[in-house]
């Protein structure tokens, strides 16, 4: 009856530590979504140009300022994590992001302040990405550390569903936006809602900060750590740049083909295609639910047969698939739901171990600002301008299936990093 009760409790608290990270990470990408989704109307209220393409670029440009400013945020949020605790670094960046994204709400546009206005925007995006930078990555590893040895892709999955429920969340309300609303409401005003209600992430701190414990394995490792040996960034290079590499090579597949599949599809189904927009929400946020669960799935499947086997050979399928895929999207509606979904699956087998992967490579003693340092690096240098360069590709060939390029040459370079990691082994 001890034991039963023993593992009850462990199961409870498994429970509130996925519930509070779940919640907090999810308001850090209903951003994101909602970026995507309205990519196109802030290109026009902030960017404004003769060339619908060049307005595009530039919101995506904006965009990918805020992920550029990430490994920024690894470092002094990994510091923090690192030294005074993972769930101090988890609270700030909650409320960095819900603050910042509550703001762009009551940004003035091109039309009221001129140049200022893609300015302003921009910073905001700086500040959201900071927050970012500590706080998925936070999430990542707080799940790691709590879960068993033998069911850390499944837990630390959660993670990345939490990415993309953020997204489904962002997608249904855009979606709802845009059927209440004419195209003009939308235009002028109607955008700002959704990110307005991003200030209730304040509320999502407060819980976090009375429901989470640290876990087990960072304060065991913490009490044996004397205060002269705390982490450095001079340190983690010198000591774990083998990590860094290969985090980052692993990655590459994370950062492209993650913003494609989210950011730059809804825009590319209504701007490329031609789709109406509640056409283009429906199919994104269809197929956005199905991610989520195809992750769960990924890291269940993980633990069983192996992340390094699963993920490699994922790879190996989505650089295969990748432009057939790609060929159908054009064909309608229905056939573009059907080739998103395709390349999510295909993503998704690689990206629900991704979690516990990274965090495998380093020690605990130097974990968060490893895994922050080297994820967000990734995804500033591979994924930013990922949507960017696929509308440019577009343009420049006229070819509709030319953004499969991005996710073969990323597929590939990431399964020959899968092929010389050593599972099990800290770097």
């Amino acid at each position: 009856m001890k034991q039963q009760s023993k593992e009850t409790s462990e199961f409870q608290a498994l429970k509130r530590v996925i519930l509070s990270c779940v919640a907090g990470s999810s308001l850090e990408w209903f951003d994101f979504a909602l970026y995507g989704y309205f990519a196109a109307i802030l290109g026009r209220a902030f960017f404004p140009s003769e060339d619908s393409f060049q307005q595009l670029i530039a919101s995506f440009g904006a965009f990918a300022s805020g992920l550029i400013a990430r490994p920024v945020g690894a470092i002094f949020f990994g510091h923090i994590g690192d030294v005074w605790g993972r769930k101090r670094a988890l609270l700030i960046s909650i409320h960095m992001m819900a603050l910042s994204t509550a703001g762009m709400a009551l940004l003035p546009t091109h039309a009221q302040i001129g140049l200022w206005a893609g300015i302003l925007l921009t910073l905001m995006r700086i500040i959201q990405g900071l927050a970012l930078g500590g706080g998925f990555t936070g999430t990542i590893v707080f799940l790691y550390e709590h879960s068993s040895q033998k069911r850390k892709a499944t837990f630390s999955s959660w993670a990345p569903f939490s990415l993309v429920f953020g997204f489904v969340i962002g997608a249904l309300t855009a979606t709802l936006m845009a059927a209440i609303l004419n195209t003009e409401q939308l235009e002028s005003w109607g955008w700002r809602v959704p990110f307005a209600l991003s200030f209730l992430g304040t509320f999502i701190a407060r819980y976090v900060k009375n429901k989470l414990q640290e876990p087990e394995e960072f304060l065991a490792v913490q009490e044996k750590t004397p205060e002269k040996k705390k982490l450095s960034l001079r340190t983690l290079f010198k000591n774990h740049w083998r990590a860094i590499g290969l985090v980052v090579w692993i990655d590459v597949l994370t950062a492209c083909g993650y913003f494609l599949l989210s950011v730059f599809f809804p825009t590319y189904f209504g701007e490329i295609l031609g789709f109406e927009r509640e056409t283009s929400f429906i199919i994104t946020t269809i197929n956005m639910i199905l991610f989520a669960l195809a992750i769960l799935l990924g890291g269940w499947l993980a633990d069983r047969i192996g992340k390094r086997r699963q993920m490699f050979w994922a790879c190996v399928a989505l650089a295969a698939g990748a432009y057939p895929l790609f060929l159908i999207l054009s064909s309608g509606p229905l056939w573009a739901l059907v080739g998103h979904l395709g390349l999510i699956i295909l993503f998704s087998l690689y990206y629900g171990p991704i979690p516990a992967t990274i965090c495998s490579i380093f020690p605990t003693k130097t974990r968060l600002m490893g895994v922050s340092l080297a994820h967000n690096f990734a995804m500033a240098a591979f994924g930013a301008y990922a949507p960017t360069y696929a509308t440019y590709l577009v343009k420049w060939t006229g070819n509709l299936a030319i953004p499969s390029v991005l996710f073969i040459a990323s597929a590939l370079t990431t399964a020959i990093g899968l092929y010389i990691w050593e599972e099990g082994e800290h770097y």
